[in-house]
């Protein structure tokens, strides 16, 4: 589950990388021209802005879900860790002849 987290989390920062890019180096505007019978080809004012938005969006929530997967991560070897002290303790009380 926890390596699930964290390709999940992997995978969205890339797709904001990818999408940052697409947006802004792609995003056009089509005006047309009328004199002469085609569109015209230009880049969109605001692309900049939209692939920023779509990158900081996808960094964040990848960022959320990798913070995820390291808690989890720690809690399941602090868990392991306890379970290691509780059977020590509990070899160490049959050694000396204690019962719980």
């Amino acid at each position: 589950m926890v390596n699930f987290i964290k390709y999940v989390g992997f995978s969205i920062l890339a797709a904001g990388v990818i999408t940052f890019l697409y947006l802004g180096l792609g995003m056009k505007t089509y005006e047309p021209g009328l004199s002469e019978g085609y569109t015209y080809e230009e880049p969109h004012p605001l692309r900049w802005v939209y692939a920023i938005a779509s990158f900081l969006s996808c960094a964040f929530f990848g960022s959320v879900l990798l913070g995820i997967s390291r808690i989890l991560q720690h809690k399941e070897s602090e868990s392991e860790y306890l379970k290691g002290i509780h059977e020590d303790i509990r070899h160490m009380k049959a050694r000396n002849g204690i019962i719980d």
